[in-house]
């Protein structure tokens, strides 16, 4: 989401800051006769302008004016790396030619603020909970999960520091680990693994002919086949509509038992469309890799559950499923193949057409352990503070239960704002407009973190693009005529501005004297700022209720004592509206000019006067009066001594 931030600019007017101003920048303004073209533009940024300002930064023929070409051709939008400051000028050579020295140029453009810590810390890989991870918690024998004895809580810290031991403070880690929430019970569990095949590499409606795999239709002429479904490739094999008998077989590479104990299969298994068992799991010692017919097969089907779950409540349902552990023990030492083989009819009655989906085929040495029936996967955040791993509050982060009702298995940044939106909506119905959520969300390979914001409508990415607005002045600059960046803090102080001082009183001056500030919250009288009015009373009936003030003192020295604190006052603004001002910005003096209402002078027949303050920044929270002049009297300046 866009918002806007737009930086005050000046707007060079008035003899006495434009004379000082051009003394400063024009080396030759005072012999100068006064110009006689000085034009004021304004303009917003187009996407057009990036090939001007491309073309003209390698016209330079510099290293560096090349690389800078190349970076702002490709980001197409201002930033730290990418200084308006800078670029902006090549744009106004161009376009605005006809202005004198000490023209000025208004500019609005898009600033990309870059991805806060937070988001981008968070757009990464998860830790995500290893054997050997479960095992620092639980010993030799342990489940792939926590429980409420082993609670992730007291046992993710732990592992973190354990596996980050380079970690900074603020440093933040996506974690994914199973919970359980019954203790584990004895069972055999994978150890080493010999192979494994998730098909993966394998396209949709393409024939598993990948990595040594083949496939054979015996009495047809279908086949094992890849298919797709929520991003995950599997292989599928059916007879529904083959008009005929199937024997299709799905047969693995070669795998040599010699090199485990105890082997073992295991696979993943879906059924879908049942009509007949179709589904057998065989092994051979002796297939040749290619007569199918001619080998010994040893059916191992009844060691594994490829049944058709009928409970659609069931988590399993419709969903590849752990068809367990089947010993291979038979086979010990020896060389063998594992075949899938499906026998189907698409004429018989009742048809044997059912629809198997296997993924995960897995040989592996079995060994005793411990287990839990069951487990959910958790993603959560954590973030270092220096000493612990703690849980990182305050981050919406996406479960598997939120994929389920969004459909889908994991988001992308193209389609993740329309299901975030939903999801932040329904779940934070009461957040007024203004309020921010950060999101994870799981991609494909990775996770990303986004930072949302709620317009009173919908929630939205912020883009972290923001739309600035900087003054250029075109100056005399040891004799060469350019555009320059002028960083100018102009201010016509409003009733919020005005309020600043207000609160600054209340909460140092009015500590010790409490008749210094209005109890209505809109004014105070040691500056004499005022909200309701707004402006800077002078009068004594308001000066008077600070015991410093020279109440019987001559008209002359009351003013100069009003001065002292307006002075004073128009400091305390910029340091609070402006507190992290530089004495330079690009290479330019960083000036203000401010603008306030005096009421009731002592020395000057107006009511209400209206002054114009110029100051320098000459350090952090530091600014410098220059001058100040009338905007009611002509030409009447007030410089420093």
């Amino acid at each position: 989401m866009k918002k806007n931030i737009y930086l005050v600019v000046a707007l060079l007017t008035g003899m006495f800051y434009a004379c000082d101003y051009n003394e400063h920048y024009f080396d030759d303004f005072e012999d100068k006769t006064k110009p006689e073209n000085i034009a004021s533009y304004e303009y917003t940024f187009q996407d057009a302008d990036v090939s001007t300002i491309v073309t003209a930064l390698r016209s330079n023929k510099t290293a560096s004016d090349s690389a800078l070409a190349d970076a702002f051709n490709k980001a197409k939008v201002f930033s730290e790396g990418l200084p308006a400051s800078k670029l902006i000028p090549y744009l106004l050579k161009t376009k605005y030619i006809a202005g004198d020295v000490g023209s000025q140029a208004k500019i609005t453009y898009n600033y990309d603020e870059k991805r806060d810590s937070v988001v981008t810390s968070l757009s990464s890989k998860s830790h995500e909970m290893s054997a050997a991870d479960y095992k620092l918690v639980w010993g030799d024998l342990y489940p792939m999960a926590f429980t409420p004895k082993k609670s992730p809580a007291s046992n993710i810290p732990t592992i973190l520091k354990e596996r980050y031991k380079d970690a900074k403070k603020g440093d933040l880690k996506n974690v994914t680990y199973e919970y359980s929430t019954d203790e584990p019970v004895d069972a055999t569990v994978v150890g080493k693994i010999l192979a494994k095949e998730d098909f993966e590499t394998l396209k949709a409606y393409d024939n598993v002919t990948i990595k040594g795999w083949q496939t054979q239709d015996l009495l047809g002429t279908f086949s094992w086949q890849g298919r797709s479904y929520n991003n995950n490739i599997f292989a599928n094999a059916s007879s529904y509509n083959s008009k005929g008998k199937n024997d299709i077989y799905m047969i693995s590479p070669e795998y040599n038992l010699s090199a485990i104990n105890n082997p073992h299969l295991s696979f993943d298994v879906n059924v879908r469309n049942f009509t007949e068992n179709c589904l057998s799991i065989l092994v051979s010692d002796n297939f040749d890799g290619t007569n199918i017919n001619s080998a010994k097969w040893t059916d191992i089907s009844k060691s594994f559950d490829v049944s058709l779950i009928t409970d659609k409540d069931s988590p399993d349902y419709d969903k590849l499923r752990a068809a367990g552990m089947g010993s291979l023990a038979a086979f010990n030492g020896k060389k063998v193949h594992i075949a899938f083989r499906y026998q189907g009819d698409d004429t018989s009655t009742p048809k044997r057409t059912t629809t198997y989906q296997i993924d995960n085929v897995q040989v592996f040495e079995a060994i005793p352990g411990v287990k839990v029936e069951e487990s959910s996967t958790v993603y959560a955040a954590y973030e270092f503070d220096g000493s612990v791993w703690k849980t990182s509050t305050g981050k919406e982060i996406l479960q598997p239960s939120d994929y389920t009702t969004m459909g889908v298995t994991y988001l992308t940044t193209d389609n993740a704002t329309p299901y975030i939106s939903t999801y932040l909506k329904a779940k934070y119905p009461y957040d007024q407009k203004g309020a921010t959520r950060v999101v994870v969300y799981k991609t494909k390979d990775s996770n990303q973190a986004d930072e949302y914001i709620f317009d009173g409508t919908s929630w939205t990415p912020n883009t972290f693009i923001v739309t600035k607005t900087d003054q250029f002045v075109f100056a005399n600059v040891d004799g060469v005529k350019q555009w320059i960046f002028d960083p100018t803090i102009t201010e016509t102080m409003q009733k919020s501005d005005y309020q600043i001082l207000v609160d600054y009183v209340k909460a140092h001056q009015a500590v010790d004297n409490a008749a210094l500030w209005d109890t209505r919250g809109n004014a105070e009288y040691y500056y004499g700022f005022s909200a309701y009015y707004p402006n800077v009373s002078y009068r004594d009936k308001d000066r008077s209720l600070d015991p410093l003030y020279p109440v019987n003192g001559s008209d002359t020295d009351k003013e100069k004592f009003c001065n002292d604190r307006t002075l004073e006052g128009v400091k305390i603004f910029l340091t609070q509206k402006y507190p992290n001002a530089t004495p330079l910005v690009s290479g330019v003096v960083q000036y203000a000019q401010i603008t306030l209402k005096v009421y009731s002078s002592h020395v000057s027949t107006l009511t209400n006067e209206v002054w114009i303050y110029k100051m320098q920044c000459t350090g952090t929270k530091e600014w410098k009066f220059i001058q100040r002049e009338s905007s009611d009297r002509s030409g009447y300046i007030e410089t420093a001594e």
